[in-house]
C-alpha cells in the first residue's frame, strides 16, 4: 500500500505540471511553459518506469523528489504570478513536502551505508 500511494505522488505531479506547461504554451509563454511540461513529462516517465521495474532505486528516488520538488516551486512561482489565490499554497506545500522526502531518504541511505 505505501508503495502504491508513493508512486501516485508521481502521476499527481504529473498530472498537475503537464496541462499547466501546455498552457502556458498556449498563451505563448514559450520558456517557462516548455519547461514545466517537460518536467511533467519526466516525473510521469518516473511513473512509468516505477511501475514496469516494480524495484526501487534509493539514488533515483532522491533525485527524483528533489526534481520535483524544484518544479513544484516552479509551478508555484508561476501560479503567483498569475495572481492565483490557492493554488500557489498548495503546490508550495507539495514542493515543501517533497524536499522532506529528499531529506528522509538521504537520511535512510546514510543510515544504511553506514551498516
Amino acid at each position: 500500500m505505501k508503495t502504491r500511494l508513493q508512486s501516485l505522488q508521481h502521476l499527481f505531479v504529473a498530472l498537475i505540471l503537464i496541462p499547466k506547461g501546455y498552457d502556458k504554451i498556449a498563451h505563448h509563454y514559450n520558456l517557462i511553459g516548455w519547461i514545466i511540461l517537460l518536467m511533467g513529462i519526466v516525473a510521469l516517465g518516473y511513473f512509468i518506469y516505477q511501475k514496469t521495474v516494480k524495484r526501487s532505486n534509493h539514488f533515483l528516488a532522491i533525485g527524483m523528489h528533489l526534481f520535483e520538488s524544484i518544479a513544484l516551486f516552479l509551478t508555484t512561482y508561476v501560479y503567483f504570478i498569475e495572481g492565483k489565490t490557492f493554488l500557489p499554497y498548495i503546490t508550495g506545500l507539495a514542493g515543501i513536502g517533497f524536499l522532506i522526502a529528499t531529506m528522509v531518504h538521504l537520511k535512510h541511505s546514510r543510515k544504511k551505508e553506514e551498516l
